[in-house]
């Protein structure tokens, strides 16, 4: 039986029509066209799911969706029920507390955009999405992090984002992570002290945690090529991306400094944009997952002195001007962290 006839025969009782001739005659329709209608035979137009609507004190919506669901093949009917049922929802939202309508107008933003098969999120929300994310991956996340200071305590990715990195491994979820260093970074013994605790946080919550020295890395033309597809694609300029299950990825496209104080005080970096895309090209062209291979220049972190040593390797080669490590780097630093 179709579902429109539950609204039929609560407008019979409603109106007290007791005849099919009654029904007929409310609606100004024709008593054989009102018979099929009751006993299910037959889906009503739109304008006379809108006169029922009236009639009922119901939204016409309501009543055009239900029709169109009885109206669809078996195999089209559950997309219609979700249909429905979102209508539903914003059909129902109370004005208070703020917070309802204001969820349910970010809901429906974010559906606009999924025709694009991409969502953009702007200052907390850049923050939490990425949480939501791993709380839902099931085998793999390959990222890459060249702006990684957010990872420090007392950042804006610690540690709720990493406490979702640990319970996902928990899971079972293989987690690669590669901090790239640039030059005046690794020049900082501060700044090094920072990293070697944000890797040491990262391998204790059980992810793969690699690091490579940035004036090193490009020389590979796989890196190069990565980093000019980010910026086709309207990265950030200090690359933070992540790969989930090879099907989705988040990107950061652009970072703000934030006072904590009202009246100045201790500032914070956070991300303020950030991209989340399902487009497989896209997945495709800028999946960080091949860097993991090139072991030449990407290092597994084994802990403090063998990073360390690392370190002391290339502060050696720069001042004998060996490698290439001098200049070139993009994060300056009061955006590195001092």
């Amino acid at each position: 039986m179709l579902e429109i006839t539950r609204y039929v025969e609560e407008l019979k009782e409603r109106l007290h029509l007791k005849s099919d001739y009654a029904l007929a005659h409310k609606l100004g329709i024709t008593q054989p066209e009102a018979n099929h209608l009751r006993r299910g035979l037959k889906v009503p137009r739109e304008e006379l799911c809108i006169k029922m609507a009236k009639l009922l004190g119901k939204n016409p919506v309501e009543l055009m969706l239900v029709a169109q669901k009885d109206r669809a093949p078996v195999e089209g009917k559950e997309y219609w029920e979700l249909a429905r049922t979102a209508v539903d929802v914003m059909l129902h939202v109370p004005s208070h507390p703020r917070y309802l309508p204001r969820k349910v107008e970010a809901i429906g933003k974010e559906l606009r955009q999924m025709e694009a098969q991409c969502l953009l999120y702007e200052n907390g929300a850049a923050e939490t999405e990425p949480v939501r994310l791993m709380e839902t991956v099931e085998r793999t996340v390959d990222a890459l992090m060249e702006y990684w200071n957010l990872w420090k305590q007392g950042e804006p990715l610690y540690p709720n984002y990493l406490l979702a990195n640990k319970d996902a491994v928990h899971r079972g979820v293989t987690i690669r992570r590669l901090l790239v260093i640039a030059a005046e970074q690794a020049a900082s013994n501060t700044i090094m002290a920072d990293a070697i605790q944000v890797m040491d946080d990262q391998r204790q919550s059980g992810i793969q945690i690699c690091y490579a020295f940035r004036e090193e890395l490009m020389k590979s033309v796989t890196y190069q090529r990565l980093v000019q597809a980010f910026k086709r694609h309207g990265s950030a300029a200090e690359i933070n991306a992540a790969v989930f299950d090879n099907e989705i990825m988040v990107m950061a496209r652009a970072y703000e400094r934030v006072p904590l104080g009202l009246t100045g005080g201790r500032v914070i970096t956070r991300i303020s944009q950030q991209e989340i895309t399902w487009k497989p090209h896209v997945i495709e062209e800028l999946s960080p997952a091949p860097l993991f291979d090139m072991t030449r220049y990407v290092r597994e972190y084994a802990g403090p002195e063998l990073f360390k040593a690392d370190l002391a390797r290339l502060r050696r080669e720069s001042r004998e001007g060996v490698g290439g490590c001098e200049g070139g780097a993009r994060l300056d630093a009061s955006v590195a962290g001092g």
